[in-house]
């Protein structure tokens, strides 16, 4: 399998935290994208979305985006699974959905805030969006309580968005509604709990 990858994406680091979950580092080819927007990039030829992360299964197959690419290689590898099938699996999946809405609302203004002037920001969509963010962090904070440092889909994923927003808070300036609802806390908790996300933390690569 190939995995195209950047350092700082919070939808990758969910797929290398799942293959690391199931040890799956050695079936996979990890090949770095330093620029998403270069139409020469390899993962641009055969991924019509020209989005990552993307993966090329060993059978020359694309798999289009972070949640395809988590459940495929959750379906490989012989460790818990972090899909469930039990009565709980629906308050997972919403916990993993409201984890993507955050981190969609975001991406959106960071991309904005790096790849425009200041003065052609949407200022009204980005204070929009940070209060949203303040109202779902909240949200986010009470449905994680419960599972404590449990590992799921959900709670890798929620951990993942928090991490990140930390990891951007220049552009994103969600500190503050993060420590509020003491998601800070418990973020490092997971962290500290689970090898597959210690390990698999954002940084801007050299």
């Amino acid at each position: 399998m190939k995995l195209w990858y950047s350092t700082t994406s919070p939808y990758v680091r969910k797929v290398h935290a799942v293959a690391a979950h199931h040890d799956l580092g050695g079936r996979i080819e990890l090949l770095k994208v330093t620029s998403s927007f270069d139409a020469a990039s390899p993962h641009n030829q055969n991924n019509p979305l020209g989005r990552i992360p993307v993966l090329q299964t060993d059978g020359g197959e694309w798999l289009l985006n972070s949640n395809v690419i988590a459940k495929y290689l959750d379906t490989l590898g012989q460790g818990q699974k972090l899909y469930p099938q039990d009565n709980n699996r629906w308050e997972v999946l919403n916990l993993h959905a409201l984890a993507e809405g955050i981190l969609e609302n975001t991406v959106a203004m960071i991309a904005e805030k790096m790849l425009r002037p200041e003065n052609e920001w949407w200022t009204a969509r980005h204070a929009q969006i940070k209060a949203r963010n303040e109202s779902a962090l909240k949200l986010l904070a009470e449905r994680v309580q419960p599972y404590g440092t449990a590992l799921n889909i959900g709670t890798l994923y929620a951990a993942c968005a928090v991490d990140f927003l930390l990891f951007r808070n220049n552009l994103t300036e969600a500190e503050t509604a993060i420590a509020a609802a003491g998601l800070d806390v418990w973020a490092a908790e997971m962290n500290r709990a689970h090898a597959c996300l210690a390990e698999t933390k954002p940084y801007v690569s050299a």
